[in-house]
């Protein structure tokens, strides 16, 4: 089972926050220390810098996640004994992150588990994304983000029950994060607020950026290139392949500007095949003769191999 079949979501959202519980002092300390004794750092997400965007993309495997509204991530703790907490990642005035309870049906064998979360009071829902700590192991600074996954989908399967009437009208839901090559699809009609690119490799933060503001901006979807091109290169058809030159964009790694051999623009283009990717990165050259071919189900030509 995939651990996105667990998800409730519903179509009406409450535009009124809900309101919750806060955390008993005593159970807010227990969770505060358990977060203080397996994590060195409680910083889930950083900024992604323009001018250095290209560094760390270039440098690992990520993957997009879209956030629809500007609540915070924070963490569900489930604590043996205890109800569900989820508590914020940032100190207020001296004091610790606020917490509060939440009803949540799960097992007891669930007991010394933190998860990466965004509670959103307004829209009513509560967005389950990564494993920190499994059943006391911080597996966060160990495993990697695909591995982790797997804690997740034991949690829906065998773990935990949804029930938004028990949780006050909170509809729970599992994230499910999008290769990087989905930023192609965003135009500026998405209904995304922010968007999260979240590393492969353990122990590393994500990186947030809005699609307004480079180096993010989502690539506007062109139409289907009918352009006539020279005699030695075939011309564009929806299903076949093309040869053109694939131009590097230095902040979105693995998607280039392809053009026709003559230098006529035609859209951007994705590489999916991680072999590939490394070829294109280690070209020396600002352009990279290529073989692609139109996609219909993307709306974009995908980057097969470097023409030799």
């Amino acid at each position: 089972m995939n651990p996105d079949e667990g998800n409730l979501r519903s179509s009406h959202r409450e535009m009124s926050a809900v309101h919750l519980k806060f955390a008993h002092s005593s159970l807010h300390e227990l969770a505060c220390q358990f977060v203080e004794t397996r994590l060195h750092d409680t910083c889930v997400r950083q900024r992604l810098q323009p001018e250095a965007a290209q560094i760390p993309l270039k440098k690992g495997t990520f993957f997009v996640l879209e956030n629809e509204s500007r609540a915070e991530p924070g963490f569900l703790l489930f604590l043996p004994g205890k109800p569900a907490v989820f508590m914020g990642t940032r100190a207020k005035g001296g004091k610790p992150p606020p917490a509060w309870t939440l009803r949540m049906r799960t097992d007891v064998s669930l007991g010394n588990t933190l998860f990466v979360a965004t509670l959103d009071k307004i829209l009513h829902t509560l967005r389950i994304e990564d494993v920190w700590v499994w059943k006391g192991e911080t597996v966060y600074t160990e495993e990697t983000f695909s591995r982790r996954r797997t804690y997740l989908k034991e949690f829906v399967e065998s773990l935990w029950v949804p029930d938004a009437r028990l949780m006050g009208g909170i509809q729970t839901t599992i994230a499910n994060p999008k290769p990087l090559s989905h930023l192609l699809s965003l135009t500026p009609e998405s209904p995304v607020f922010s968007i999260d690119l979240i590393p492969e490799l353990p122990g590393r933060r994500r990186f947030t950026f809005s699609p307004g503001a480079p180096p993010a901006q989502a690539p506007k979807p062109l139409p289907t290139p009918t352009i006539l091109l020279k005699r030695d290169v075939a011309p564009i058809q929806t299903t076949k392949r093309v040869f053109a030159t694939a131009v590097r964009l230095d902040a979105l790694p693995d998607v280039y500007d392809l053009l026709t051999r003559d230098g006529t623009p035609l859209c951007r283009a994705a590489v999916q095949q991680l072999a590939l990717s490394q070829e294109l990165r280690k070209y020396k050259g600002a352009q990279i003769p290529v073989v692609a071919e139109w996609k219909a189900e993307f709306g974009r030509y995908e980057i097969l191999n470097i023409d030799i």
